[in-house]
């Protein structure tokens, strides 16, 4: 086996699906064909630990989300609901708007969202009899996390503002929430195969 320690990163260029690094002063150049350094970056933990204000803006969406609906009276606000028959498994709020044909949304927040929680929260929300959609918003989350197979279940992220959903498919409140932040005008939607 040949090893070579990289001493400095010279130049980083992308041609024809390739990934193109220069290092060592240029004396060396490092080829990756699309399909590894995809696989590369999706192997690398983007749930690093949160950073506290990361924690704080994940405390605030959820203190923001029950006040937003204790303000427009909405017909159901809960705090600590079981997930479905997951005893373990808890939602921190459950919300349902007074209007015509509203669904009842459960929000679940971590500081980390992992594709085993998401796998988890989707189990959960097929067995609930209550909560129809659920949201996972966390201060970090691994890039498997946004993949999730259940379309009544998505990711929100406070690092990097990503969610799993546009904008406009949110929910209305957890929209509203977000639209009093600065920085969340832009979020941006993070395709079904988490790879971004």
């Amino acid at each position: 086996m040949h090893e070579v320690r990289v001493e400095s990163l010279d130049g980083i260029k992308l041609t024809g699906g390739e990934l193109w690094l220069s290092v060592n002063a240029g004396s060396l150049n490092l080829i990756f064909p699309r399909e590894v350094w995809q696989e590369l970056l999706s192997g690398i933990p983007d749930a690093e630990e949160p950073r506290p204000e990361e924690l704080a803006e994940l405390d605030w969406i959820r203190r923001r989300l029950a006040e937003h609906a204790r303000e427009r009276s909405f017909a159901t606000v809960l705090e600590d609901v079981a997930c479905g028959e997951d005893a373990g498994l808890r939602y921190h709020l459950v919300l349902r708007s007074s209007e015509p044909f509203a669904v009842t949304t459960g929000y679940h927040f971590a500081p980390v969202i992992g594709r085993d929680l998401a796998g988890r929260i989707e189990e959960a929300l097929r067995e609930d009899r209550f909560v129809e959609q659920a949201y996972l918003v966390g201060a970090t989350a691994e890039p498997r996390a946004f993949s999730i197979g259940d379309e009544n279940l998505k990711a929100l992220c406070v690092r990097g503002r990503r969610s799993s959903t546009s904008r406009f498919e949110m929910s209305p409140e957890l929209w509203k929430v977000l639209s009093e932040r600065p920085g969340w005008s832009n979020v941006k939607t993070v395709p079904p195969d988490g790879r971004e």
